[in-house]
């Protein structure tokens, strides 16, 4: 699960491919992911540990408490990492970890979204496209999951392995981009990231909403998403509240903070983080002059920018922080939801060219 540094600088991240009944796709993804797998329930267990003092079983054990919830509202997803934990040779609560990974951990500073409609881009096509950042201390990379099932649009996300979804699109034109999100609003229900594996799953942007809105949630998140139509829209989730961003001029920027007036008192990330603030602010003034003639170059030029060094929209690990708390852009991703396509660049954009794959 190595992934391939060429000589023109382009890492090529591991891609798997799933296929099948519930059950029988997470086999094959854990088989194929379990050195990765096994890799990251260990980094996963000593960052918790160091943000929360939970020891490992005790994070094991919260982990496993979501197994009810899934049960009850996605029980084809509990059978896929149930499969995934069967593939990987290791349990399910390891799985049920990573999945829930951001509701287990404290609160973290990281990515950067950016949506950009027909009446904004140079093509007249919808562009979606995010930096992932997050700790160094998680060694292995990421991976791209292609993921064909009965009755459902295939769908082809960047995820971290074992995870069931994360920040992708499908062939039905829908995509979705995450930012983490602190809230003092928190309860009992599915973690985010298993929300947008069932967006992903959507055919149109309503039944994707729908997802959202539809299930109990767990905490907080951010979902950035579009549709190949034209459509834009922000959701900004707490475990009870939500609140949406219309893209009515024709692109949309987010990073860590809540724009919600209605959800804005209970911010817990806004008062930690050094950089959502200014981030958001650079990322919309550099969107707002391209407006016109956006394009997979320019949205390349905004997500390699350095402005405000180590937290910049392009980041890069500060030596001045405990190793545990570093963390860097791990991944960037554009995708073109007219055609399809995905480009991801491994690692810092600055550093690594992207590489197009298709759903």
């Amino acid at each position: 699960m190595a992934s391939l540094k060429t000589e023109s600088g382009t890492t090529h991240l591991p891609l798997i491919e799933i296929e099948g009944k519930a059950h029988e796709r997470g086999r094959q993804y854990g088989a194929r992911a379990a050195r990765t797998i096994a890799q990251n329930v260990e980094c996963y267990l000593r960052l918790i540990e160091h943000q929360t003092g939970l020891a490992a079983e005790d994070s094991l054990r919260a982990a496993a408490g979501y197994e009810p919830i899934l049960e009850a509202h996605c029980p084809d997803l509990l059978l896929e990492m149930q499969g995934i934990a069967a593939g990987a040779g290791c349990s399910l609560a390891g799985i049920l970890l990573i999945n829930a990974r951001s509701e287990l951990m404290e609160s973290h500073d990281e990515c950067t979204a950016l949506a950009a409609g027909p009446e904004v881009t140079a093509s007249g096509d919808v562009l979606l496209a995010q930096n992932w950042d997050w700790y160094s201390a998680l060694e292995p990379q990421p991976i791209l999951l292609r993921i064909r099932q009965p009755d459902k649009p295939d769908i082809l996300t960047l995820c971290e392995a074992g995870q069931v979804g994360k920040i992708g699109l499908n062939s039905e034109g829908l995509g979705v981009c995450l930012n983490f999100l602190a809230h003092r609003d928190r309860g009992q229900g599915l973690p985010v990231h298993v929300i947008l594996r069932r967006m992903l799953e959507c055919g149109s942007l309503g039944a994707a909403i729908h997802e959202a809105y539809g299930h109990p949630r767990a905490g907080a998140g951010n979902i950035l998403l579009a549709h190949a139509e034209g459509d834009l829209l922000d959701l900004e989730l707490t475990a009870t509240g939500a609140d949406f961003l219309y893209g009515d001029s024709g692109w949309l920027v987010h990073a860590n903070h809540y724009e919600s007036p209605r959800l804005r008192d209970g911010d817990a990330g806004i008062e930690t983080s050094l950089s959502t603030v200014a981030r958001s602010a650079r990322a919309r003034r550099l969107m707002s002059g391209a407006l016109g003639y956006i394009s997979i170059d320019s949205l390349q030029g905004i997500l390699r920018d350095h402005a405000y060094g180590a937290y910049a929209i392009c980041r890069h690990a500060d030596p001045t922080e405990p190793p545990l708390q570093q963390t860097a852009t791990r991944a960037s991703v554009i995708m073109e939801l007219n055609h399809g396509t995905l480009h991801v660049s491994a690692g810092q954009p600055c550093r690594t060219e992207y590489r197009a794959y298709q759903v």
